[in-house]
């Protein structure tokens, strides 16, 4: 620690005698060391905590050009919240700022990005933006952090194009097919940034290094590529086995070096468990949840119930069940985010119920029936469905505006509304108003 006296590093005198704690004071290792635990905690915590004085400032890094290098500096539990009336990340009359979501405290915060003046968002992962260059027909894919302005260079998303198998209905359709992604990024020991984009309607995943000329796109192909999700820098997906029903999970591991120095490649996928028909009639969805990765199903024919599984067990072979989430919300889509609700984060996560599930339910009925039904939440504890915020009416038009905060959040868990700035709504077509011989299949 730095020396210095008692008085000085314990105690400060105000005008009416009473003492307290000079925290300017504390010694440099120590302000570090607390640092790193707020900064586990949450990156906005951290900014705040090296405001306080100059002294804290100096012994503690700054977030800013370490922000993608160092995976602690990722705002894990930050999402990009649509405005919702088409107001997509960019448009003009947003001035450049865009609003972030903290999934955890319920805090909201308006980030200055010009950047997106010119850039598409196709994907996040934790709390990173995948940003496409949308600027005469440039492809280039940059890794931005929304909080320090951090870039991180990786190919262009064109490079993938003479890869790909050829397209009937033209290069137009093949670029499509590129726009839908699902985004895993690792950075290794000596901060090199590794990318996985699992490319759903290929079947294949690709994958670039910081630096490289190109995207790889996988010598393998996993056909149907089901449920893509990151989780701790690997790639989880689902396949379905026609004929045995079953449903198989395959864990995608971020590329490895050839034994010649060579260029990286993808080993092939890794199925770590399956599971029975008889157990989950329908798969939803995996969501991470703390520190554990969930999976959601329907466990009967008639989708009137929902079971929820550790990853853990389902690779261990046990279906244990999870009977209670705690104060927690599943929102499960094409992608889920799961939202802490307890109710001293503040009022206005006061409309979400905690230990529930919320995502499109299809109505009971036909044994046979899979088409869409009500937008509805699901009790954990009570095994009761009920309307989720105008849940009877979100099939046949957009809510009313202003929205709900579940609206918004939702709105998250469709890739096609959420960077456009689009509330869901089925019969509301997720099409871009601008640039969209750009931004097709975006």
């Amino acid at each position: 620690m730095t020396p210095c006296s008692k008085l000085r590093r314990l105690t400060r005198s105000d005008g009416a005698g009473e003492v307290s704690p000079d925290w300017a004071s504390l010694g440099r290792d120590l302000v570090e060391l607390i640092g790193w635990r707020v900064l586990a905690g949450d990156l906005q915590d951290y900014v705040r905590l090296r405001a306080v004085c100059a002294h804290w400032s100096a012994s503690t890094a700054a977030a800013r050009g370490r922000g993608v290098l160092d995976p602690r500096f990722h705002p894990r539990r930050w999402m990009m919240l649509p405005e919702g009336h088409g107001l997509y990340a960019g448009h003009p009359d947003l001035g450049g700022f865009v609003r972030f979501f903290n999934l955890s405290t319920g805090a909201f915060v308006r980030a200055h990005l010009p950047v997106l003046d010119d850039h598409v968002v196709l994907d996040s992962v934790d709390g990173l933006l995948l940003v496409l260059l949308h600027r005469d027909h440039d492809t280039a894919v940059r890794v931005l952090h929304p909080f320090t302005g951090d870039v991180a260079e990786l190919p262009p998303l064109a490079s993938l194009l003479p890869q790909m198998e050829p397209d009937r209905y033209g290069e137009l359709n093949k670029r499509g097919k590129l726009m839908r992604v699902c985004t895993s990024i690792t950075v290794n020991p000596t901060g090199a940034i590794t990318g996985m984009l699992a490319l759903d309607l290929v079947h294949r995943v690709a994958h670039a290094t910081a630096g490289d000329r190109r995207w790889t796109l996988s010598a393998w192909n996993l056909k149907p590529l089901l449920k893509s999700v990151s989780f701790q820098g690997e790639l989880y997906a689902l396949q379905g086995i026609m004929g045995r029903h079953k449903v198989c999970i395959y864990k995608i591991n971020p590329p490895c070096p050839d034994a010649d120095e060579g260029p990286s490649h993808l080993p092939l996928p890794e199925k770590i468990a399956e599971c029975p028909s008889e157990k989950f009639t329908y798969m939803l969805n995996f969501v991470e949840c703390g520190s554990e990765l969930l999976q959601v199903a329907y466990s009967d024919a008639s989708r009137s119930r929902l079971v929820v599984c550790r990853f853990a067990d389902l690779i261990s072979g046990m279906i244990e069940p999870v009977t209670s989430i705690g104060d927690n919300t599943l929102f499960i889509d094409e992608r889920c985010v799961c939202v802490s609700v307890s109710p001293n984060k503040g009022s206005c996560l006061a409309s979400i119920p905690p230990n529930s599930i919320i995502c499109w339910h299809s109505l009971p009925g036909d044994p046979g029936f899979a088409g869409l039904g009500r937008f509805g939440q699901y009790d954990l504890g009570t095994g009761i469905w009920t309307p989720a915020s105008d849940g009877e009416y979100i099939c046949q038009r957009p809510p009313p505006s202003p929205h709900t905060l579940i609206h918004h959040i939702f709105a998250c868990c469709d890739r096609k509304y959420w960077y456009k700035g689009l509330i869901v709504c089925v019969e509301t077509e997720p099409i871009w108003m601008v640039k969209q011989d750009l931004r097709r299949g975006a």
